[in-house]
């Protein structure tokens, strides 16, 4: 199970999948909140409408810490670097997913970045 939800999580910051609608729809619950670095928190929604049409940056993760929290929830925890589209600089966080099971599929219901230093 570890394994599944660590593919799901970079599955879900890798460009191919940010670019697509129905990737997103399948990997993201219909409850889902992110709470941005900026301190906004968006939805499903809003994450369907931005996503596809954003050209996104590359991820860098590191340190990956898994843990289940109850037979249907998982939590990932870990650090990342990226360098968005038209910016100079890289940007690092610290991140957080909770990952819930769906009948019989893995969604994300939860997300939240945090601005770090850089560690790199």
């Amino acid at each position: 199970m570890r394994q599944t939800i660590i593919e799901l999580e970079l599955k879900l910051l890798s460009p191919e999948v940010r670019t697509s609608a129905e990737a997103l729809q399948q990997l993201i619950h219909d409850e889902f909140l992110e709470i941005g670095a900026t301190g906004v928190s968006f939805g499903k929604p809003e994450v369907l409408q931005r996503l596809p049409q954003a050209r996104p940056p590359s991820f860098n993760v590191f340190d990956i810490h898994y843990r289940l929290l109850s037979a249907d929830l998982a939590q990932l925890t870990y650090r990342a670097s990226f360098k968005p589209i038209n910016e100079l600089e890289k940007r690092y966080s610290l991140r957080t997913s909770l990952w819930k099971l769906e009948g019989e599929r893995w969604q994300m219901i939860y997300h939240q970045g945090t601005p770090c230093e850089a560690f790199f």
